[in-house]
């Protein structure tokens, strides 16, 4: 595997007498240098300081064990330029430890500081033979601190981010994480933190005007569809999303159970508030999961029952970023050609970026006009769970990555209703036809339905 680096040549850079400057080491193809007995010092990727692209099919590693009496190192990236790819399976900056990867990173996104929990750390670094960057330089510096902030004035959040001790326990979430409530006065938080908001209300209008398509769906209006969330993997940054979601609760979300059947729940983070996955939006609010239910009849083969609901580690703080969607009633009705839109992050083939939110247009079709040839490769699929849309345009459609991700539409019955309802999740994003291999544009698209799966929803939400 390519992250498993194994490096038969080994060099060793040691302290030297005459250190006016910090030592700069420079990583090579194949190596894995050894760095001892330096209180700190520099590591950049090959060319940097003499500002060449970084090689092509390049592996190369510096393991840095701190000096005696200090038991951490501490990592500060100071410049960072990297290929942005899904799950960073491009160009990227591994960081290990014990043989285990603490943390995977690529993008131009410069990232948080790491302090090692042990005496020795590795910095593994990884290209592709494609796109090429200016590549990395890093501080690292010998330390006993058990803390990146200043212990003392600061709360180290879960995030990293460091705030003024004053603000744990206030009954604020002041961390992007919460975790400056998470140890507080049990449910001191549930009465102050969350503020309660009507569903389906967005602060920011979306743009739901007909306009001219481009390829793959157009950008979304930032924060125009607050509930959307990326589910991410936990220590990829920043571009560890593979599914969306769509917030229902101060706590609980729905997504595609299809997302969790090679993913355990434990290394996944829920991200809300965000527009911009490659970037840092003000107002992200990110969460663990506490607890996971998937549909009991959900089967790999047969994705009628595509449903499951994830409970977060602790409430988000409803803002104009972060906001739930309507549920529909169990007996409510979904007629064919209401408009309704997609929203995802998912593969743009070409289209523009994937890391801004993007949304689509659809119109509900009947499965058996537009969507029957699924059943060529599903064929226990029941229709009657299932949702059918069509972009008629045949410009956008869900694609990869956009699994689990919401399809919300303004209901007309029993009443007209301004409010946006959630109706179905990213399923099965293309069918089979020529078009297949350009994500659904212009072809049926399958959601699993949210009002035939209702009743086992309202017991997944009482149950968690």
């Amino acid at each position: 595997m390519r992250h498993l680096l194994l490096v038969a040549a080994f060099t060793t850079v040691m302290a030297t007498a005459c250190a006016q400057r910090p030592a700069v080491v420079g990583l090579r193809h194949g190596v894995d240098t050894q760095i001892r007995d330096l209180v700190s010092g520099i590591v950049e990727s090959p060319g940097f300081t003499r500002g060449q692209w970084m090689p092509h099919g390049f592996q190369g590693a510096v393991t840095i064990l701190a000096p005696r009496g200090y038991n951490k190192i501490r990592l500060d990236f100071t410049d960072f330029d990297l290929e942005t790819s899904p799950q960073c399976n491009a160009d990227s900056v591994l960081i290990r430890e014990g043989g285990s990867t603490m943390r995977t990173m690529c993008s131009d996104v410069l990232p948080r500081p790491y302090l090692s929990i042990s005496r020795a750390v590795t910095v593994l670094f990884v290209t592709d033979k494609m796109k090429s960057s200016r590549g990395f330089r890093l501080r690292f510096t010998a330390t006993n601190n058990r803390d990146l902030c200043n212990s003392a004035t600061q709360f180290q959040c879960g995030t990293v981010e460091c705030i003024p001790r004053n603000q744990v326990c206030n009954g604020r979430f002041d961390c992007p994480d919460g975790s400056d409530e998470k140890h507080c006065t049990v449910n001191r938080w549930s009465q102050q933190l969350v503020r309660t908001t009507a569903c389906g209300t967005p602060a920011v209008a979306p743009s739901v005007e007909m306009a001219d398509r481009i390829v793959g769906g157009e950008e979304a209006v930032p924060h125009s569809w607050p509930w959307q969330v990326s589910i991410q993997m936990k220590d990829i940054h920043p571009a560890a999303h593979f599914c969306g979601g769509a917030l229902v609760s101060n706590e609980l979300v729905i997504t595609a159970a299809h997302c969790f059947m090679d993913m355990h729940p434990a290394n996944v983070v829920v991200k809300l508030g965000s527009h911009n996955l490659a970037g840092s939006d003000a107002g992200v609010q990110i969460r663990t999961l506490s607890s996971y239910a998937q549909h009991s009849s959900f089967v790999n083969h047969d994705m009628t029952h595509d449903v499951a609901v994830l409970k977060l580690s602790l409430p988000v703080n409803f803002t104009d970023h972060v906001r739930p969607v309507c549920l529909p009633g169990v007996r409510q009705t979904l007629p064919v050609n209401t408009t309704c839109y997609s929203t995802g992050w998912g593969a743009t083939r070409g289209t523009g970026s994937a890391y801004q939110l993007k949304q689509a247009r659809l119109k509900v079709r009947n499965f058996d006009d537009a969507c029957s040839s699924i059943l060529q490769i599903q064929p226990h699929m029941r229709r009657d769970y299932m949702v059918c849309a069509v972009d008629e345009s045949d410009s956008s459609g869900p694609c990869h990555g956009d699994s689990g991700g919401p399809l919300v539409c303004q209901l007309s019955q029993p009443s007209p209703s301004s409010n946006w309802t959630l109706v179905g999740m990213t399923s099965q994003g293309t069918v089979l036809t020529g078009s297949s291999a350009l994500c659904g544009m212009g072809t049926g698209t399958i959601w699993s339905g949210v009002i035939p799966n209702r009743r086992w929803i309202d017991r997944a939400l009482r149950s968690l």
